[in-house]
């Protein structure tokens, strides 16, 4: 979002597409300001970008014609033996990154998350330069950012 709101196109879903994102036609907002009106809305148009997904996808599930089925259950899953894997998503903060390390026997012996917020405090640091301390709060407050990246 912060890369977005300031014209550059960053977005998981276009630059990695995965699963449904595959076949839907994800756009990406773009505003030039990088203030924090165009933080705001930015959220607005994301947010209303996903509700026509959601109704895209519900009308795709009413028309087709394939049964679907049911996901396996967690114990019926297995995880390949020494292997690392990286996953990206986009999360509503942005890039998420996800690593997971198993074992031997396909165990899950590492498992980390990057939270997008460590991308962006120097943004926010940037977006403060030569405004007053106390436009802080507000400033702060519209990039949302985690503090310690344990809230995803």
């Amino acid at each position: 979002m912060t890369a977005r709101m300031a014209g550059i196109e960053r977005d998981i879903r276009l630059s990695h597409p995965f699963a449904g994102y595959k076949h839907f036609n994800i756009t990406s907002e773009l505003l030039e300001n990088g203030d924090i009106w165009a933080r705001a809305y930015l959220r607005k148009l994301e947010i209303k970008n996903s509700i026509e997904y959601i109704r895209d996808l519900i009308t795709r599930l009413k028309e087709s014609k394939e049964e679907i089925s049911k996901p396996k259950k967690e114990n019926e899953l297995s995880l390949a033996p020494d292997s690392l894997c990286v996953s990206l998503t986009e999360g509503w903060r942005g890039e998420i990154c996800h690593c997971a390390i198993t074992d031997h026997k396909g165990e899950i012996i590492h498992y980390k998350i990057k939270d997008p917020s460590m991308h962006n405090w120097f943004a926010l640091a940037l977006s403060l330069r030569d405004l007053e301390i106390s436009d802080f709060p507000i400033n702060n407050k519209s990039y949302n950012l985690s503090y310690c990246g344990h809230d995803l």
